[in-house]
């Protein structure tokens, strides 16, 4: 379940960066700033998950808390750290 909520927070910043880059600058602008986030997601979960292997179990803890979940909420905290910082730049 965890990994879901952290999915759609995912989603709904995909979206985010799509709207906002569409309104004020142009369609393909919009498709490459959505497709830089995917890939900073993309490449960062298996990142983090790499990491995360050292300290949790391929098992998980238990049912609720995975390694998946673990690994995301990992992902999620780097990844709104870098994002402020790049999107203060850009001024997104």
């Amino acid at each position: 379940m965890i990994e879901v909520i952290l999915f759609y927070i995912h989603v709904v910043f995909f979206v985010y960066v799509f709207a906002k880059n569409y309104v004020e600058e142009n369609l393909l602008r919009a498709f490459l700033s959505t497709i830089f986030v995917v890939v900073i997601f993309s490449v960062g979960w298996t990142f983090s998950d790499f990491v995360i292997g050292f300290f949790i179990p391929e098992e998980g803890l238990n049912r609720i808390l995975t390694k998946a979940a673990f690994s995301l909420a990992f992902l999620t905290i780097l990844e709104a750290i870098f994002y402020k910082f790049y999107y203060r730049s850009a001024k997104l």
